[in-house]
């Protein structure tokens, strides 16, 4: 469960085409398009959480998490929390520590997350690859890949050895932006969904809730 609820807090493949105005687009370059649409599986604080299932080989499949909302905030002031590493555990529910280990220039750079578990297992972290494309005036993606190989293994720290992610922000106005965030992982669960699911979705809501205020409690 350690593994389900660590990964449900990262950030998910992402959609790459442009959109149209006010819209988040729909394929995923990289991914089957021969898969089944996603499917509202919550909705609370008007943040929608939504899943699907991707094939990782012939056995198994994994389930992909798109979680969408709205910020009453441009485009920058989302993006600037995006970009400051400061404000990161504040608003990323379950995270004891983030920061900086390597940037490249400007729109890409690496980073290191700690995820606090609680005992008897062990904490998790991860190094994430950040890389920001903006497709457009109004469209903007933030797309994170992760690289398990990239610092030495902490000690009594379990590393996730893989995920994909992005945020994407599209300008629906001069003081509005449609917020998307997916995330897909094929690392295994040995937990029931039954006991995963509620977590997942309860630490989705209240991670992107922070991360709203986090945006707006300046404006």
């Amino acid at each position: 469960m350690k593994t389900v609820i660590c990964l449900a807090l990262l950030w998910g493949v992402t959609l790459t085409e442009t959109p149209s105005k006010g819209s988040i687009p729909e394929s995923e370059p990289g991914l089957s398009t021969e898969t089944t649409p996603f499917t509202l599986v919550k909705q609370e604080n008007d943040i929608c959480i939504y899943t699907r299932w991707l094939p990782v080989d012939e056995n198994r499949s994994a389930r992909q998490v798109k979680v969408t909302f709205a910020v009453d905030a441009p485009a920058s002031e989302a993006l600037s929390v995006l970009l400051n590493d400061a404000s990161f555990t504040s608003w990323m529910k379950g995270t004891s520590d983030y920061h900086r280990v390597h940037t490249v220039d400007p729109g890409n750079w690496y980073s290191y997350i700690q995820f606090s578990i609680p005992w008897p297992f062990n904490d998790q972290d991860c190094i994430i690859h950040y890389e920001i494309r903006n497709h457009s005036r109004t469209y903007t993606e933030i797309l994170l890949n992760g690289e398990p190989d990239y610092l030495s293994a902490v000690n009594g720290v379990t590393r996730i050895s893989h995920m994909e992610g992005a945020w994407k922000l599209v300008s629906a106005g001069p003081e509005r932006t449609l917020v998307e965030y997916v995330i897909f992982s094929n690392q295994p669960s040995s937990f029931p969904r039954w006991i995963t699911d509620p977590i997942i979705q309860n630490n989705m809501i209240k991670t992107m809730t922070a991360f709203r205020e986090c945006v707006t409690q300046n404006l």
